[in-house]
């Protein structure tokens, strides 16, 4: 009871901090992530990166096209209440012979979408969805050499670095069971 009193007598005197808590609950309860179909696949597509992410992320048309041909890839739209917002793509690595090792290989947020916790709360949905998948047992993603930004933001879910090559790129890896 004195903790809830605490809290609220906080919020009463510092409305900034509430104002951002309850955009930052909002954002947070608001994201989720759909398949992506025949209803939404241009919205998908018409999603926009920098510049500079460019050199980093692949195309969404390119990576939806390529997953018709292998029935095993998952494409996921990341929405904002009804809005889409960003693209995720995970498979599990048949093709390596790796059947317990997901691999994300594509992730993107729309420019107009950045550096508001999107990407951190779908991630972690991807994530949970991923692990529940009784033959996961180990995420997998790759960066880019350049892309400092990708170790940061994925060593907060635990992913470590496994792998470093000044050509190949950056390989990070999630021991999920």
């Amino acid at each position: 009871f004195y903790l809830f009193l605490l809290v609220a007598l906080f919020f009463i005197t510092m409305p900034k901090y509430f104002y951002l808590f309850w955009e930052a609950l909002r954002i947070y309860m608001d994201i989720s992530l759909r398949e992506v179909t025949k209803d939404n696949w241009l919205d998908i597509i018409h999603l926009e990166i920098t510049k500079e992410q460019e050199n980093y992320v692949a195309l969404n048309s390119e990576s939806i096209a390529e997953s018709s041909f292998y029935p095993h890839y998952v494409n996921r739209a990341i929405y904002q209440g009804d809005e889409a917002v960003g693209f995720i793509q995970y498979y599990q690595e048949l093709e390596e012979n790796l059947p317990d090792e997901f691999y994300i290989a594509q992730f993107m947020v729309d420019v107009k979408h950045q550096g508001q916790g999107i990407g951190k709360i779908a991630t972690e949905q991807v994530i949970k969805e991923m692990s529940v998948i009784p033959a996961c047992k180990k995420i997998t993603i790759l960066y880019m050499p350049g892309h400092h930004a990708m170790r940061k933001f994925y060593s907060q879910f635990g992913f470590v670095v496994t792998e470093e090559d000044d050509e190949d790129g950056v390989v990070m890896e999630l021991e999920v069971k």
